[in-house]
């Protein structure tokens, strides 16, 4: 890995398509996602880690809200939604 995938920015990204690349269900790339973060947080600790973290909610919460503005939705609730049925499937 080059220094780009460095940036958390990018890092999100690139977790985003592994979990594209993932979205029919676990199967063989799921180890790559753990890789790619355990090198990630090899190479640059965990603190790093938790920058992608924020970046990928903040990503998240943009792609919500944008959602929101489309519908006539309000984020919030939409917030909500993901909320319940996420608990629904814990």
């Amino acid at each position: 890995m080059g220094r780009i995938y460095d940036n958390p920015d990018l890092t999100a990204l690139t977790l985003t398509r592994l979990a594209a690349e993932e979205s029919e269900g676990p199967g063989p790339l799921e180890g790559r996602m753990r890789d790619y973060l355990d090198d990630l947080e090899h190479r640059n600790g965990p603190g790093y880690l938790e920058l992608v973290a924020i970046t990928l909610a903040r990503v998240h919460f943009k792609s919500i809200d944008d959602l929101a503005r489309t519908t006539g939705t309000d984020a919030a609730e939409l917030l909500d939604a993901a909320e319940v049925e996420a608990l629904e499937g814990f």
